[in-house]
Parts: structure tokens; sequence; C-alpha cells
């Protein structure tokens, strides 16, 4: 008579990974689909594990939302804070190309942004975090432009307002890509790297 197969239990994670999974999964859910059509039901089914186990971990949607957010800006910044300080020119195209690999995480949370300011809830915590992550890229594209304008690279030009511009057609690389349902995001970062070397912006 064969033997009976063992059964396998359930892989116990530890608690960091367990948050981190829910965090993953909720990440996916939110991006996929408007916030407000997620439940915490749905979190908990596409993590594999009961509704009450994700309540053990977060108190309610509002602060998972809060939390995704949170996790993948940080990521973000760490990445953008690695840029190596290199020659203006260079260093801006080093930077607008840096968002490539980071194509699929960027869609998903221009997507999620997007939903949060559209349902307007009233968290004002995420949108300060919204609005501290912007900022800092403002600053970031602002402070290259302007040692590009000191270093005779790039012409006398309206710094603030460049730098907005560059910032808004980032988004409009990413929020295209989901809306479009089309991916020539390399494409797209290089005809917004080909600005830089243009007479729009190149003192040369």
């Amino acid at each position: 008579m064969p033997a009976k197969p063992e059964k396998r239990g359930r892989t116990r994670l530890a608690p960091e990974a367990r948050a981190a999974l829910i965090l993953e999964h909720a990440l996916e859910l939110f991006a996929s689909r408007h916030y407000g059509n997620v439940s915490m039901r749905d979190i908990a089914q596409a993590c594999n594990v009961n509704v009450g186990l994700i309540y053990h971990y977060y108190a309610n949607k509002q602060e998972l939302l809060r939390l995704v957010l949170e996790s993948t800006i940080a990521t973000l910044q760490a990445e953008y804070d690695a840029v190596p300080i290199l020659p203006p020119s260079a260093e801006l195209k080093r930077f607008l190309r840096l968002h490539v690999p980071m194509a699929p995480t960027l869609v998903k949370m221009v997507k999620i942004m997007s939903d949060h300011a559209a349902a307007n809830s009233g968290d004002t915590e995420i949108s300060a975090m919204i609005d501290a992550f912007y900022k800092r890229e403002q600053d970031y594209l602002e402070q290259c432009l302007h040692r590009g304008i000191a270093d005779g690279v790039f012409r006398a030009l309206d710094v603030p307002a460049t730098a907005r511009l560059f910032s808004l057609q980032l988004d409009g690389i990413f929020y295209a890509a989901q809306a479009r349902g089309d991916w020539p995001i390399a494409h797209d970062i290089e005809a917004l790297c080909a600005v830089v070397d243009s007479p729009a912006l190149s003192a040369s």
C-alpha cells in the first residue's frame, strides 16, 4: 500500500515579513482597482490569510494606504538620493533615466496618488506625504538647473517653471502607461532626455 503524502502546513512568516507581504498585496490591489473598491477582505484573500490577521497588523484600510505610499516613496527616495553628483546636463539625464527600471512601481504609485486626489478623502497625512515627495523632486531639479546655468551649460530660464515641467512630464509618462495600456516608457524618457540637449534648455 503506497505511503500517504505528508500534509504540508502553511508557511509561517516572521511578523515583519508578514507585514511586508500585506503591504505588497495592498499596493497591487490599490494600483489595479480604485482604492475605494478594495476591501480589507480582498487584501486578506490576496495574502491567503484570515481577515482578522490583517487587522492584527493594520488598524484599517486608510492606515494601509498611508503605509503603502510611505514605503513606496521611501524606496524611490533612496534611489533618487543615490544619484551621483555629475556635470549638470549629465546628472539631469541620469536622474531621468533612473525612472526606467523603477517604472512598474512608479506607474502604481501615480495611479494610487491620482485616486487619492480624486477621492478628496481629507486625509491630511497622505496629502502632506505626497506634497513632500514632489517638493523634494522640485528642489532637486531646481538645484540641478541652477548649477547648469551657473556653469554656462543651460541658458537663462525660469528655473521653478522648468523644474515643474520636467516633473509633470515624468508623471504624464507613467499615468499614460496606466491609462493607455502601453509601456514605451524607456522611449518616452529618452525623448525627455533629448530636451536637456535641445535649444530649449542648452546654452550651446
